[in-house]
């Protein structure tokens, strides 16, 4: 990432999923962004939200309110409560009305962060919100009409995990409109150097000996996260230093 918030990449076949989502940004279709961890999953959630620069109707219509969510942090007891919202009175402690993200969200995009760890428990609630975009709020009487888009993300294989009873089949259709991939960086070794030379100012064949070099030292699972820290550690001590 630069530090303007654009993907730094060279990469075509990166370049062809950037393009393909900006494509994505005027519809209102739910999208799977799929990839390893600290590959650039919610920037390209971002750029399905497509807020900051319209370039249809459809899109211009759309809210600015992007809200993101790690599923991770939805206790099962609070999901219907945190998602829809609660009307005062529905339970021990609603002293108010409260909107949920679905309604924080409204007119704009609800980015659900790692949906592969979602519970089996859960994923029926999420599936009926999705298939029909109604929700009630914990304690009230109506339905009422989402008006939000629905972006996910996962570093899982949710075939996989469907296959192994751990993800619901529907689900999976209903979440899979549109699937964005993104590559791990250790797939690509000019983006790293890229990445070097414009973030931490080093010239360009440097960053290409320093990008090869710390390949050699570790498969960057973390992708840029963990380049982050790398190079964090190389400015203060001068040297490569891989946990």
């Amino acid at each position: 990432m630069s530090k303007t918030g654009k993907m730094l990449t060279e990469d075509p076949y990166m370049l062809e999923q950037i393009r393909f989502a900006q494509v994505l940004a005027s519809q209102d279709s739910p999208v799977l962004i799929t990839g390893e961890s600290g590959t650039g999953k919610e920037h390209f959630a971002e750029i399905l939200h497509g807020d900051r620069h319209p370039t249809s109707s459809q899109e211009a219509t759309r809210g600015n309110n992007f809200v993101p969510i790690n599923v991770t942090t939805l206790q099962e007891d609070l999901f219907e409560s945190l998602l829809y919202g609660h009307k005062q009175g529905a339970f021990t402690g609603a002293t108010r009305d409260t909107s949920g993200l679905v309604q924080l969200a409204a007119q704009g995009t609800l980015f659900l962060d790692e949906i592969g760890e979602l519970k089996l428990t859960l994923q029926p609630k999420l599936l009926r919100f999705i298939q029909h975009k109604l929700f009630r709020k914990v304690g009230a009487a109506k339905l009422s009409t989402a008006t939000c888009r629905i972006i996910c993300s996962t570093n899982r294989d949710l075939k996989e995990m469907v296959k192994s009873s751990k993800f619901r089949l529907d689900l999976y259709h209903r979440l899979t409109v549109f699937i964005i991939r993104t590559t791990p960086l250790r797939e690509r070794p000019n983006d790293l150097a890229l990445y070097i030379h414009k973030i931490h100012d080093i010239e360009q064949k440097k960053a290409q000996d320093m990008a090869t070099k710390i390949l050699k030292l570790t498969p960057l699972d973390g992708n840029y996260r963990e380049v982050q820290g790398i190079m964090a550690r190389y400015e203060l001590l001068g040297e490569f230093i891989i946990y």
